[in-house]
């Protein structure tokens, strides 16, 4: 469920801005990675049962944006990204978003939220018992 979610977060961002040809995730980071990037990653994980084979989930994701701009400019740059996420992050594929925050912090911009997702667990290759009822009186 995980990968899912960041491959529609991964969607979004290219949607968003597909100029900004470097999007990585927590499981895919090169050593030195180009700039401007996006980096998404999780911070947390909450995952509680049901009834019967169903769970509800919550993970809360970080998507760290580094800009390629100078000194001067890369506040301005944060900023700019910050407000487009903020508006645009709402729905991501069929997920929706809630609990937005976005900070810069050492010039790098972070935005964090959190995705409630439900899913229910199919068991496969248990077979069907028939039973057989008489119904003659």
């Amino acid at each position: 469920m995980i990968s899912e979610i960041k491959s529609a977060i991964v969607y979004k961002l290219k949607e968003l801005y597909p100029l900004i040809i470097n999007r990585y995730t927590d499981d895919n980071v090169p050593q030195n990675f180009k700039k401007p990037s996006f980096f998404v990653s999780v911070i947390d994980q909450e995952y509680d049962k049901r009834m019967n084979a169903k769970y509800k989930g919550l993970i809360s994701f970080d998507v760290a944006y580094f800009s390629d701009k100078g000194v001067a400019e890369i506040k301005s740059d944060c900023l700019a990204k910050q407000e487009v996420l903020l508006r645009e992050f709402d729905l991501v594929g069929t997920y929706r978003i809630k609990n937005k925050n976005a900070r810069i912090t050492d010039n790098v911009l972070h935005m964090t939220f959190d995705v409630n997702y439900s899913e229910m667990k199919v068991e496969t290759g248990i077979p069907m018992q028939t039973q057989t009822t008489n119904t003659t009186i």
